[in-house]
This record gives C-alpha cells, sequence and structure tokens, in this order.
C-alpha cells in the first residue's frame, strides 16, 4: 500500500457532504440565502460555447476586485474561494519546521494546510468569550518558530472582530512575520482592515465572495498584498484554478455591488428579529458581525438542533467539549426562512413517550429475553403472566432487575453482571437477537399529525443503542425532539425516580408536559417529575385490573393504545 506522508497520515480533514440533502432551509454553512445579483444569474445565461472552451483571463476581474477595495491590480491576486488564498499562503511562505498561530476557536482550514506542510500549530486558547486574548497572544509571539498569523475578523464561528488596537500590537510585535488577516465576513460589518496591507508589505487581506456576494457554489476568493508578494503567491497558486465562470459572475456581481447592499439590509433587520426570538426562549446570543448569529442554548441545544432539523431546517450544532458545546451557528436566512424558524421554536405541549409496552410491542424481545435468561440460571421456566404481575407490582421497570427479582423469587442467586450479560445475548447479540421481533405499536401517520401541534420525545429504560436501533428501524427516529434513555441518567436513577423526566424537562422548551407509560412505575415517575400522567395498556395484558392499578397510581386517563391518544388531548382535555 502506499502510504500518505507522516504530515497527512496523523491530521483530520475537514468534513463534507457528499450529496445534496432537500433542506427547506440551508442556513448551517453561513452561505447567503438571498442568492447572487440577479445581474449574475443573467451574465451566466448569456455565456457561450467559448467560456468553457478557452483557459479564462482574469485582468477585468482583478481590476473591478482593486477598485472595489481602492487598489491597484498588481495587489490583487484572484484565488479558488478564500480557501485557496489561506493554501497558497502557507504554502509561498511556510516551512516545515515553522509554526503558524491562531485561536482556538477559528477557522479550521489554516491549521489543515500548516499540518499538510508538516508545520506546526498554536491555538490561542480563549478565556473570556469571545474576547480576544491579546496578552496570551502577544506572549506567544516571542516563538522565534512563528512564521505566520493567521486572524480572521469576524471570526468564525464566534462572529466577533478584533479591535483595531490590538491588530496593531500584534503587528507592532510581529515585524517579520506573515500576518492573514482573513475579510471572509468583512462586508458584514461596520469594521475592515483592507488599508493594512498599504501600510505592512507583511500583511495578507483575504476576501471571498462566497458569503457576501453569494458565489459560493463558484468558489471565488482574492488576495490583497503587496505588490512583491502577489508575484510569489503566483508562482505557487494554480495559474488557472478559477473557472470563467467564477470571473463572469464576479465581475457582474461587483458592477451590482448595490444588490448586496440591499442584502446586508436585510440581513441586519433578520439578525436583529432571531437575536430577539432566541432570547426569548432563553438562550444566551453572542454578539454577531458577520451574517450568523451565535447561539448558546446551553443543556436545550440538543433539543432546538432536532426541532429544527425535523422542520428540514439545517443549522450548526458544536458538539465537541469545547466552549462551543450546546451553541448553534445559525446563518440568518431570508424572511421566510426567519418565520418559519419562529414557527417551529413556538411554545407546544410535550408528549414524552415510554418505548416498550407503549411504542413497541416487546413480548417477543424483552419478554422472551427475560424468559430465556430465567431459564438458563433455573432450568424452569417462567410463566409470562408471572413476569406481567411482577411488572404491575411497581419496583422492577427494568429488565434485569427483573430477572434477578424471579431468579430470587425461587432461590437462584446469580451475579448481576451475569443476568445483564446473559440477557443482553440474548436480546441484542450485536443487532441480530430478539430486538428484531418486536412490532410497531403506533399509526405512523398518526404521529406525524401529532408532530405539527405537539412536540414528541422520548424517555425509556433501555439503553441509547438499542432504543436508537428501534426507532431508525420502525422510521421513526427523526420525529423525536428528544430521547432520554438509561446511558443518560444511570441505572440507579430508573424509574419510578423522576430523575429522567426532570431532565427531559430540563433539555427542552415546552408549556406543559404529559408522559405515556405502561407500568405503574412510569405513572408514579410522570406524577413526581409534574407531568400530565397517561396510562397505556400493553398488549399483553390490556385487563380491568391493570387499568385500576394505573389509576389508584395516579394516571388521569388509561388508554387501550397509543393511538387512541386524541381520545385525552382532544376529547377528554378538560378532565386531564
Amino acid at each position: 500500500m502506499v502510504r500518505a506522508k507522516k504530515s497527512v497520515e496523523n491530521m483530520t480533514g475537514y468534513y463534507v457532504p457528499m450529496y445534496e440533502k432537500n433542506w427547506d432551509i440551508k442556513i448551517d454553512s453561513n452561505e447567503n440565502n438571498y442568492g447572487p445579483s440577479p445581474k449574475v444569474i443573467h451574465a451566466l445565461r448569456e455565456c457561450n460555447y467559448k467560456n468553457i472552451s478557452f483557459y479564462p483571463f482574469y485582468g477585468e476581474l482583478s481590476k473591478k476586485i482593486a477598485d472595489f477595495y481602492g487598489y491597484n491590480i498588481n495587489n490583487i491576486k484572484v484565488t479558488n474561494g478564500a480557501d485557496e488564498a489561506i493554501q497558497g499562503i502557507i504554502q509561498t511562505y511556510m516551512e516545515a519546521d515553522e509554526v503558524l498561530i491562531t485561536l482556538d476557536v477559528s477557522f479550521d482550514m489554516p491549521v489543515i494546510y500548516s499540518q499538510i506542510a508538516g508545520a506546526q500549530v498554536i491555538k490561542v486558547p480563549f478565556q473570556e468569550r469571545w474576547i480576544f486574548p491579546i496578552c496570551d497572544f502577544l506572549k506567544e509571539l516571542d516563538n522565534d518558530k512563528i512564521k505566520i498569523i493567521y486572524l480572521a475578523s469576524p471570526n468564525n464561528p464566534t462572529g466577533s472582530i478584533i479591535s483595531e488596537s490590538d491588530l496593531n500590537k500584534i503587528i507592532e510585535k510581529a515585524q517579520n512575520k506573515i500576518i492573514i488577516i482573513d475579510e471572509t465576513y468583512a462586508n458584514y460589518s461596520d469594521t475592515t482592515f483592507k488599508d493594512y496591507a498599504k501600510k505592512y508589505n507583511n500583511v495578507f487581506i483575504v476576501r471571498s465572495f462566497s458569503k457576501d456576494f453569494a458565489l459560493a457554489g463558484m468558489r471565488l476568493g482574492c488576495v490583497i498584498s503587496a505588490e512583491e508578494n502577489i508575484v510569489n503567491l503566483k508562482k505557487v497558486i494554480s495559474p488557472f484554478s478559477v473557472n470563467t465562470y467564477a470571473v463572469i459572475a464576479g465581475i457582474n456581481a461587483l458592477e451590482d455591488a448595490g444588490y448586496f447592499y440591499s442584502v446586508k439590509e436585510e440581513v441586519t433587520q433578520s439578525k436583529s428579529e432571531l437575536k430577539n426570538f432566541f432570547e426569548q426562549l432563553g438562550a444566551y446570543v453572542y454578539e454577531s458581525k458577520a451574517n450568523f448569529l451565535l447561539v448558546d442554548f446551553k443543556n436545550k441545544a440538543q433539543f432546538v438542533y432536532n426541532i429544527l432539523k425535523n422542520q428540514n431546517i439545517s443549522v450548526k450544532l458544536f458538539k465537541n467539549g469545547s466552549l462551543l458545546e450546546n451553541h448553534l451557528r445559525v446563518t440568518i436566512p431570508t424572511r421566510y426562512g426567519v418565520e418559519k424558524i419562529k414557527n417551529a421554536l413556538k411554545l407546544k405541549p410535550m408528549l414524552v413517550f415510554d418505548m416498550d409496552g407503549v411504542l413497541i410491542n416487546a413480548s417477543k424481545s424483552y419478554r422472551v429475553a427475560v424468559e430465556k435468561t430465567f431459564e438458563k440460571f433455573s432450568n424452569m421456566k417462567v410463566n409470562p403472566n408471572e413476569i406481567q404481575a411482577a411488572k404491575n407490582q411497581g419496583g422492577l421497570n427494568n429488565d434485569w432487575d427483573l430477572t434477578q427479582y424471579l431468579l430470587k423469587k425461587y432461590g437462584f442467586d446469580v451475579p448481576y453482571d451475569e443476568i445483564v450479560d446473559t440477557f443482553n445475548k440474548f436480546y441484542w447479540d450485536d443487532g441480530k437477537g430478539l430486538i428484531n421481533n418486536e412490532e410497531p405499536l403506533f399509526y405512523k401517520r398518526l404521529f406525524e399529525d401529532l408532530s405539527k401541534d405537539y412536540n414528541l420525545a422520548v424517555f425509556t429504560g433501555r439503553l441509547k443503542y438499542e432504543a436508537m436501533f428501534a426507532l431508525e428501524r420502525f422510521d421513526m427516529l427523526n420525529m423525536f425532539c428528544s430521547i432520554i434513555t438509561t446511558d443518560d441518567i444511570g441505572a440507579d436513577k430508573a424509574k419510578p425516580n423522576p430523575f429522567g423526566l426532570n431532565l427531559t424537562r430540563k433539555n427542552t422548551i415546552a408549556e406543559k408536559y404529559y408522559y405515556f407509560g405502561d407500568t405503574p412505575d412510569d405513572i408514579t415517575a410522570a406524577k413526581d417529575a409534574g407531568y400530565i400522567e397517561i396510562g397505556v395498556l400493553p398488549p399483553q395484558d390490556k385487563s380491568e385490573y391493570l387499568v385500576q392499578v394505573l389509576k389508584n397510581r395516579g394516571a388521569k386517563y388509561v388508554l387501550r393504545s397509543v393511538n387512541d391518544i386524541k381520545d385525552v388531548l382532544e376529547i377528554k382535555n378538560e378532565r386531564v
């Protein structure tokens, strides 16, 4: 096998999806949702065979860019997006034993390009969100190995800008180092450092046409720097990396720059409206100078992400354990998108479901696993009615505990770990076990109907992978905005402990909560958590006896099937 060089083998690449998803609103990558100028579309439609057959020319576009930013054409290098601009600078100036310095929360590609080059990277951490850590940054600049300083302003994903004072301190201390100022989002900001390339010959301004002029699919950017730097970049960057269609689009976008400024005004208004809305939901929204918001939803981030995803709205969720954990980055959409987000996240009642006996018939899976585990250790068979009777008495919601209880009842003292391992072998067996005998107890169309007026969630005693496997198998996984399992709460907090339902409340947003369960422990947990308690009779026990047991525990109403749910939510709402 041919091996890549060590610097490549040891690094993590930048993941991008291979196929387009049919999102109603795609606001996860900071593209301009308003689209390019109509002048761009018209110009592209007028293209002919020459635009495909011959290599591109960059003079007219370079002149347009130079005029737009107040430079000479010799200060401009057109590139295949801002990515190629950054990569080209690193390839041109950085040796393998040198260092790039940046912030620990910023754009990833400069780090990746440096690693490919075999160089080292220093990431200066934020001490306070998202205040530029100027003192720590200046201390690191004492390192003689540092060759390139990468600064994004506005920064992605924080939306923050570096102050002129902090930037001047860095430039003063780094006169012999390359300084990349990535201004991909600067046209949305009132602050730009584009003139610094005139003052300092070690400054490289990087610009993109993706976020402002809506040409992300064209891949167009540029470098602005001293003339001698542009000469060197042209030696390294591929001579025809920018295609003719991107050139034509760029020229016409700049000729109709007024269109962008009208878009910018709408983005500013929508950004303010979304900021106020997210704050009303209890989130913390950071000030942003870009076309996106960074929003801290804390423990509710996954819920909000799931709600939006279920409404076909794609946003960016950070889950990497850093300062960004539980943050959403939301690109500012059009007016239609703003209204759809607000409608998706408006307060609704939350319907929380137990899985086994409520959503899924586990009588041929979990119950059989109990029987087989009991038989393995006792050489006896246990009556299914006895299993149900034990369930009905409460305190045995966990089937491992239930199996141990039955074994002890007949005088068999088996170590708990052995019971768990044996049970799991029968039930799971790497996805090939009794779990495949399960059948849905719900009408999918009914739940699709419910999801229009209610948010749906699951709280189950299953392990996470078992719950996900079953819900995905029945094509229901994306219908639930929150899924809490034993992994999230620990076996010691199983029902009737209300901890799991309290956690569901903590992690979600709703005006009131219902819980649908089939055991006395489910009802007790719901009552103690302040939920509206609804009993559901499992397939193996539709008896009046169980109805009374559930009501005695506090069930406001008992359904024969989860498919009778509208009887409770609509007809009998006053009784509930």
